[in-house]
């Protein structure tokens, strides 16, 4: 299960890292990310049922993502 910081953080910066999450996750679409947009729960949902990957490598991944983000500035 997602931490509340990296729920903070895919919240906050989320149209910051939407290229890196599409890239990443081959197969989600725009219109999958837009709906689960600011619902962390359903953004791991999605991407699990779109790439059949389990939750706990997605969640992994999005740690990994929101780290590399947090960092960097936004404007």
């Amino acid at each position: 299960m997602l931490d509340q910081q990296t729920r903070t953080q895919l919240s906050t910066k989320f149209q910051q890292i939407k290229p890196q999450l599409k890239q990443q996750f081959s197969g989600v679409t725009d219109q999958d990310l837009d709906r689960a947009q600011g619902d962390p729960d359903f953004l791991v949902d999605t991407i699990s049922s779109k790439t059949g990957q389990p939750r706990d490598q997605i969640e992994k991944q999005l740690v990994s993502i929101v780290g590399t983000s947090v960092g960097s500035p936004s404007y």
